[in-house]
């Protein structure tokens, strides 16, 4: 039996486990789809809120290689953010299993990725842990491969308080800028750093415990473009050099970088290659399939027409409850009654003698369960005695009895004495 997370999200098997959390294979029973849900503890999961409650807002919107998570849901100390979930692995598990790639495959998923970071960095945020473990790349086969930023855990948004933290610094040793390590709380140019980074681990994989120094970076790319004949590498050599630029004044914008790189390389058998010239393939890393169906990469959009969100949910019955009742229809218990026009006033009676009586003023309100009520006030032509007058005249009364009881006590005392 599966575990279920605040009734909505159903955990089949672990994918992975981090740091700050277990990626697990889930089912989202809202849309009875299949989905990615990294299950967290609260406070591992504090700054990704920050960044789910931003893309409820509105965000950045959807980009065809942005994968942020399309919601969440938590449950006592557990925090689950629900995102579809790729089934090609990531960057870093291509190229443990492909080793180097080609210069012009590298410029195809380095176009991708800037195109990642020129919208994030449009709408104010920096990701600030852009790394090849969080590069994920959907299951393509032989054909063109498909990259997506994910994981924001730490992004900052331009807006966000930045506190000084001694000893503190954000992000994964060898894809940090050198600014980065010097204590720099954030900047879209350590993201365009972090993105030449990446390329250069993908023509030139470091072993696992080697440490890149950003200062040995060029070096690095020398020796991996030394010698290539792939069209692409005088190219993206160049570009890589003004990423990996020390200085963060001289690196260029990521939409810039972008459009540095072609978008068309060519017969797409012609340049997904390794570096040894093995055709590249992304193959499911999964290969779970039970049947159900699959939240969509671009998020649950299409399948929200089966199953309506809360907001909407509540809307519509708002709407529904607050629509003008038709006229002789029961009214709905607890349903708010609309204010409806003045009815015309019937035409006004005569009397004996021949005179309209007085008119009556109708007063209209509605109390707090939207009930409507109706009062009807005299004027001061109508025979009916108003309820100041009433009152009056009681008080009147009952002050001339007190009076006459007082004054017979007074009588008896008085006889008593005497």
């Amino acid at each position: 039996m599966s575990d279920v997370i605040a009734g909505r999200i159903a955990l089949l098997e672990p994918l992975a486990r981090g740091a700050s959390g277990s990626l697990w294979r889930a089912v989202d029973r809202r849309f009875d789809a299949v989905c990615a849900a990294k299950v967290m503890r609260q406070r591992d999961g504090a700054e990704v809120l920050r960044f789910v409650r931003e893309q409820a807002a509105g965000g950045i919107g959807a980009h065809p290689h942005l994968l942020p998570p399309y919601t969440w849901v938590a449950e006592d100390d557990t925090i689950v953010l629900v995102m579809p979930l790729v089934h090609g692995g990531t960057l870093a598990s291509a190229v443990a299993d492909h080793g180097p790639l080609s210069p012009s495959l590298v410029a195809h998923l380095l176009r991708q990725l800037l195109d990642a970071l020129a919208a994030m960095h449009a709408a104010r945020w920096v990701h600030r842990d852009v790394k090849p473990a969080n590069l994920l790349l959907d299951s393509t086969g032989l054909g063109a491969p498909r990259l997506l930023l994910a994981d924001f855990g730490i992004a900052l948004h331009e807006s966000d308080i930045r506190l000084t933290e001694t000893g503190l610094v954000h992000g994964t040793p060898g894809f940090m800028a050198p600014e980065a390590l010097e204590g720099d709380t954030g900047s879209a140019a350590q993201d365009v750093w972090a993105a030449g980074a990446c390329a250069l681990e993908a023509l030139d994989p470091r072993t696992p415990r080697e440490r890149s120094e950003p200062a040995r970076a060029l070096d690095r790319l020398e020796r991996a473009l030394r010698g290539s004949a792939d069209p692409s590498a005088a190219g993206l050599g160049a570009l890589l050099r003004s990423l990996l630029a020390a200085d963060p004044a001289r690196r260029p914008g990521a939409a810039e970088a972008r459009d540095m790189i072609p978008s068309d390389l060519g017969p797409v058998e012609q340049w997904s290659r390794s570096a040894s010239g093995a055709r590249f393939a992304v193959h499911d890393r999964i290969a779970a399939d039970d049947g159900r169906a699959e939240v969509p990469l671009e998020g649950p959009g299409s399948l929200a027409g089966a199953a309506p969100g809360l907001h909407e949910r509540l809307d519509a019955r708002s709407a529904a409850q607050s629509a003008p009742a038709v006229s002789g229809a029961p009214a709905v218990s607890g349903a708010p009654a609309a204010s409806a026009a003045p009815s015309p006033a019937p035409a006004p009676s005569t009397s004996a003698a021949g005179t309209p009586p007085a008119p009556t003023v109708r007063a209209r309100w509605e109390d707090a369960t939207t009930t409507e009520r109706v009062v009807e006030a005299p004027t001061a032509e109508d025979p009916r005695p108003a309820p100041s007058r009433r009152r009056l005249g009681l008080g009147v009364l009952l002050l001339v009895l007190a009076l006459l009881c007082l004054l017979g006590a007074a009588g008896l005392a008085w006889t008593a004495l005497t």
